[in-house]
């Protein structure tokens, strides 16, 4: 999973973001800061982690005052809709 964090330059430190992210038993395998367009104070900061469900991570780092602009992940809920449909479907059929 992929989140973007939109932090003050001053704040930023990597060791704290990762404390936190494995604190969730994720890892960090990879990270890119770009400077925000519209604040010249902020920065992006972008995080690669091993996880594809980022729901604990983002809590987490949520509850430490990090703001998430993005995340991208892969979700269960098609899967889970589906599933539902061809019970339904086969409901249906008797």
């Amino acid at each position: 999973g992929i989140v973007v964090i939109s932090l003050n330059a001053t704040d930023y430190s990597l060791s704290e973001v990762s404390r936190l992210i494995e604190s969730e038993n994720a890892k960090v395998l990879s990270s890119s800061i770009k400077e925000d367009e519209l604040d010249i104070n902020k920065i992006k900061l972008t995080l690669k982690i091993n996880k594809t469900d980022l729901t604990h991570i983002c809590a987490t780092l949520e509850r430490f005052e990090f703001r998430i602009i993005a995340r991208y992940q892969e979700t269960q809920s098609v899967d889970n809709q589906k599933e539902r449909l061809d019970i339904l479907m086969k409901y249906l059929e008797i």
